[in-house]
């Protein structure tokens, strides 16, 4: 689950802010170079073929992994990356998005969200 760094950048406004306002970039190369970095292939390749996945990544109580696999998920969902190719993976994610400390946590919901 060491992919979650990667993501990171592509939720943080002024990271954004640097490729449109400083670097020139347009919104949809913008778009294009996030939608590039998803993780999320090698976690449901993971999950799917080992026997501890359970309810979550590592079995039916969440775990630092499944911190990991909701950073992944979150900024795919918002810059429009598809993810019917993740089944393991999005059910995990639905499974961690019904416990309230992680849908609480949504970057949606912070208060400085844009």
């Amino acid at each position: 689950m060491g992919e979650n760094a990667d993501s990171h950048p592509l939720i943080v406004p002024r990271v954004r802010h640097y490729l449109t306002d400083v670097l020139n970039v347009s919104d949809d190369q913008r778009l294009a170079w996030i939608q590039h970095w998803p993780g999320l292939q090698a976690m449901e390749t993971l999950l799917a073929e080992r026997a501890a996945s359970g309810r979550f990544c590592h079995g039916d109580g969440p775990t630092f992994a499944d911190i990991c696999l909701v950073t992944q998920v979150t900024p795919a969902q918002t810059f429009d990356v598809p993810l019917e190719p993740y089944p393991t993976v999005m059910r995990v994610y639905e499974t961690c998005m019904a416990i309230p400390a992680f849908a609480d946590a949504h970057p949606a919901k912070q208060p400085d969200a844009e």
